[in-house]
């Protein structure tokens, strides 16, 4: 068993977690040319505040278990006291221990796969029950938050879990209008680093649009963030979010028994030998 742990410890930033669990690695995965049949990562993300899968772990098709545990980041509005992720052939779990992510507050969030099927499990901080979301169940939080829960990815024989799915200024709702609360709420999400404009420059920006009607819109803000923030990169559109974070994700690939030299043939069975009374000639 390969084993690695870190605990006890707090990770200044997603980069540190990220540091160590990379230097830990190194001696988890299968032999050159070997391809995984499980895999694992705790928390990552893509979008304005990038992070790489910390910590991630590949399962040897030798069987054996790689495990690895991390203090979570705790940065811009992202808190996660505890990663642990751990695969083995054709298996593998992820689960995060008191999540805090953009004001998403859960005890425990869990995903698990083997030989191809999977699922996902949480405890949320207002229940002692543990429950199973159904595959793609979605939270429409506001115009600015979506989540989505047991998000599942089949690709061939390699399912992927990820037990849920935050997304900020999601792409599908980017024509949906925003009100002063949800402005409120994406400033209390944003990172602080971020320039948010005021619900009048929106209205302002909304009235010179093509469809000055009505309230400003998602649009309107990723226009004016953009313009406040130059290096931003913004969503181009689609079903693209400003940012998307995955916690607790695990992968694993359908085990299939082959014969190499085809299916065992059926033996003929063994003679039996019969008592008869046979007439004699002479």
């Amino acid at each position: 068993m390969n084993s690695r742990k870190l605990a006890g410890a707090s990770a200044a930033s997603v980069g540190a977690a990220t540091a160590v669990a990379a230097l830990l690695l190194g001696t988890l995965s299968g032999s050159a040319g070997e391809e995984p049949t499980a895999s694992a990562f705790g928390i990552a993300a893509e979008g304005l505040l990038p992070i790489a899968p910390t910590p991630f772990v590949e399962a040897p098709p030798d069987g054996h278990k790689a495990l690895l545990e991390v203090p979570g980041p705790h940065k811009d509005g992202i808190y996660v006291a505890l990663l642990k992720v751990e695969a083995e052939r054709f298996r593998s779990k992820a689960t995060a221990v008191k999540v805090d992510v953009l004001g998403l507050r859960l005890k425990v969030i869990e995903a698990t796969c083997e030989n191809g099927h999977g699922d996902s499990s949480i405890i949320s901080t207002d229940s002692e029950g543990k429950s199973s979301p159904y595959s793609g169940q979605t939270l429409d939080l506001s115009p600015v938050v979506k989540v989505e829960f047991n998000r599942q990815h089949r690709d061939h024989d390699k399912l992927t879990v990820d037990a849920a799915v935050i997304s900020l200024l999601p792409g599908d709702r980017h024509g949906r209008a925003l009100t002063q609360k949800d402005l409120n709420l994406f400033q209390s999400l944003a990172s602080k680093q971020l320039k948010v404009p005021t619900m009048d420059q929106l209205q302002a920006a909304h009235a010179k649009s093509s469809s000055p009607a009505g309230e400003p819109t998602v649009d309107d803000l990723l226009g004016l963030l953009k313009k406040e923030n130059p290096s931003l990169n913004t969503p181009k559109g689609g079903h693209e979010a400003l940012e998307e974070i995955v916690i607790s994700s695990a992968s694993c690939r359908e085990e299939h028994h082959e014969y190499h030299q085809g299916p065992p043939k059926e033996e003929a069975p063994p003679p039996q030998p019969v008592q008869a009374h046979l007439p004699v000639t002479h």
